[in-house]
């Protein structure tokens, strides 16, 4: 029997690979579901139209969302916070400074994430000790089981597209209009580094008969499903009788024989020990939680190692000209544009922007931005939202800020604890200005002017796009890993989540995460 701990992006692609290959795989996770109550509220939805729901069932839907100065504090599921419940209580964490928290939910992160994917560029992997080919036909897998909403266009260049069965997202006005311009002065914009195209999401173009409704939900939660959680495969892997799923499971460490893996657990219903024995076990816990199980297991109290973070930013963009009853439009609140900046003036690496057009939280941000003026302002709030866009962006870990992680021992019947030290990088405002003043000086390319004075980095973590905890090398030392995501010393522990990437890319990582899973799960590993 092999284990996979863990069922977000790493441990459903770990399992995927693992049943493709007629292994047996049991899957421990810790599991929390979304309330009873909710899933009957959004199951309600799901088979309405969206004329027909009440404004009761939306107003729950969208229920502790909110917007304040520097964005969402944390995205919300359906109204629910269950991606983030519990984690305080058996991952506690000692620091300030750092956005990164831990996931105990069925299908992890993948609840709540923006469903962006592109690849890691090529020729931004050269620290990997694997070649870029040997991901190819991982990347084609789990795009394959996720769906792929894209359009084939100048990114192809650089972000391959690994799918032939793609379908193209509604597109907003506003971003069909960024668009326009940004392919008038195509040439130009390529001659100074930048590469852009529509935004690529994993969206399954229906589900159980129903398409997007462009009904705007999305920061919310998808009422048809259409947003690729790991649930959904999930679900599907519960119907394989080589498959079995245990949740209510929370390991605590594991100890390697000769033969085998030991795995020490606990029930979160009784709080009774669990052991179990596998050939295998595939850690993909997330970082936080597959680093603290490494570190416990080995006993390395106090040992520090560097989580590698991408760092975050919002940056406004206001266009020249702006597009009417945005506030009214259908239309899906998910990344409409990409744009990719290769510039070394500006970075070694690229960097990569999320566009997003309107969406309903808006109004409520400028709010909190503007407190007493508000009143003064909201009779211009419609024309002026008209013309406003939102980048996120990230930048590449050597311009990030780091933290330091070291397991504190269990003391006096208290739990052992992460402690985060936030280490910033003096290059990252400094590029963070040079993005901005890149956007500036194209401006009238882009028909449109970075609100500079108004950007905002994220915490460390804050993006999510953060790992390197345990770093695959060639020549693994301590506290690293090799190709196979094996820590030094172990023959039969892989970490398979973002935990062991040498570096992170300003891309989006989870298709990275679920690729590099997928490989180290299909690949017959020498014991």
């Amino acid at each position: 029997m092999i284990y996979v701990v863990g069922s977000g992006p790493s441990g459903i692609s770990a399992a995927v690979a693992l049943l493709a290959r007629g292994e047996r795989v049991t899957m421990l996770d810790a599991g929390i579901e979304l309330e009873p109550e909710r899933r009957q509220l959004v199951a309600q939805l799901a088979a309405q139209d969206p004329p027909q729901w009440s404004p009761t069932a939306i107003a729950r839907v969208k229920e502790y969302m909110n917007a304040g100065k520097s964005g969402i504090r944390l995205k919300y599921a359906y109204g629910s916070d269950f991606p983030y419940r519990e984690a305080d209580r058996y991952l506690p964490r000692e620091g300030t400074g750092v956005g990164l928290v831990p996931s105990l939910a069925r299908g992890g992160f993948s609840n709540v994430w923006g469903a962006a994917v592109l690849p890691y560029v090529e020729d931004e992997m050269a620290d990997w000790p694997v070649p870029y080919d040997s991901l190819t036909p991982h990347y084609e897998a789990v795009l394959a089981v996720m769906g792929l909403a894209a359009t084939k266009d100048d990114l192809a260049e650089r972000f391959p597209l690994f799918s032939t069965d793609y379908h193209p997202a509604p597109t907003s006005r506003q971003a069909e209009s960024l668009l326009r311009d940004l392919n008038a002065h195509r040439d130009t914009l390529r001659s100074r580094g930048f590469l852009f195209g529509y935004s690529r999401l994993a969206l399954r173009p229906r589900n159980e008969g129903r398409g997007c409704a462009a009904c705007g939900l999305c920061m919310y939660g998808c009422p048809y499903g259409l947003i690729y959680s790991t649930g959904a495969t999930l679900a599907a892997l519960q119907r394989d009788p080589m498959f079995r799923y245990e949740g209510g499971v929370l390991v605590e460490r594991f100890v390697e024989t000769a033969d085998g893996v030991e795995i020490r657990a606990r029930s979160m219903v009784t709080g009774e020990p669990l052991v179990r024995t596998g050939s295998r076990v595939y850690l993909a816990a997330g970082v936080l939680s597959s680093t603290k199980l490494v570190l416990a297991s080995l006993e390395a109290y106090d040992q520090p190692v560097t989580l590698m973070d991408s760092q975050y930013f919002l940056l406004p963009l206001l266009r020249y000209r702006g597009e009417r009853g945005v506030s009214r439009e259908s239309l899906h609140t998910l990344s409409q544009v990409f744009i990719e900046l290769f510039d070394r003036e500006v970075s070694e690496h690229s960097v990569h922007l999320q566009v997003y057009t309107y969406n309903d939280l808006y109004p409520e941000a400028f709010q909190a931005v503007l407190g007493p003026a508000f009143p003064a302002f909201r009779p211009a709030l419609n024309s002026f939202l008209a013309r406003f866009l939102v980048i996120q962006g990230y930048l590449h870990s050597d311009l990030s800020t780091h933290v330091s992680i070291r397991l504190r021992p269990p003391r006096d019947g208290a739990p052992a604890t992460l402690a985060l030290t936030v280490e910033k990088n003096p290059a990252t405002r400094p590029a963070l200005r040079r993005v901005a003043r890149k956007l500036l000086r194209n401006r009238s390319l882009l028909r449109a002017v970075p609100l500079s004075p108004m950007l905002r980095p994220g915490d460390a973590g804050r993006g999510f796009h953060a790992g390197g905890t345990l770093p695959m090398r060639a020549r693994p030392g301590p506290f690293q890993t090799d190709v196979w995501g094996r820590p030094h010393g172990l023959r039969r522990v892989h970490v398979v989540d973002s935990s062991v990437f040498p570096s992170i890319n300003a891309s989006t990582i989870t298709l990275t995460v679920m690729a590099n899973a997928h490989r180290i799960a299909a690949e017959e590993v020498p014991a």
